[in-house]
């Protein structure tokens, strides 16, 4: 991998860390992960040291701003690098892209959607790596009651919540 850069924006949630190479977004973090914390783990993952960068991506920290402080934003256009993803997370990754904003799909509902029926809780780990919250929104995915499980980011199912609710009174779209 060539140059891995990064930048950090204050939010509504806290202070969202982002990081991207050659071929697109690699990573998002959020929220309240120390700068330092997240250049740790940007080293130990791509094994190269991040350079901070903040004037490039300026449309996609403008839609993550607008995201978190309430307004609806698709991120269709955003480039995403899942190559560090095996190819069933791949896989989950791109269907969890499909669930519609405000509505949840159950982890064996996306199982089923990506051909493997018996996979639900592989789905569950796919999700606990995902790279790009909420560009691939994983709080969207919740356990097979409707019952909210399991969010690998900081703050939990509490922030699960918060973001569903969030995206519940977003404003109708124009698209």
């Amino acid at each position: 991998m060539k140059g891995i850069f990064y930048t950090s924006l204050p939010a509504a949630v806290g202070v969202v860390n982002i990081a991207w190479g050659p071929d697109g977004l690699l990573l998002i973090d959020f929220p309240g992960v120390s700068g330092k914390s997240f250049l740790k783990s940007l080293k130990r993952r791509f094994g190269v040291d991040a350079v901070k960068d903040d004037n490039s991506h300026a449309a996609v920290k403008t839609a993550l701003r607008r995201y978190f402080d309430g307004h609806r934003e698709v991120f269709k256009g955003v480039r995403a690098d899942l190559s560090t993803g095996t190819p069933f997370e791949q896989a989950v990754w791109k269907e969890i892209r499909r669930i519609p904003y405000g509505k949840t799909c159950s982890y064996g509902q996306l199982a089923l959607k990506i051909g493997r029926p018996d996979a639900a809780r592989a789905v569950g780990r796919a999700c606990g790596k995902n790279p790009l919250p909420p560009i691939i929104p994983c709080h969207r995915v919740v356990g097979s009651t409707g019952r909210l499980v399991g969010y690998s980011g900081s703050g939990g199912v509490t922030l699960k919540r918060k973001l569903l609710e969030m995206e519940a009174n977003f404003p109708r779209s124009r698209d």
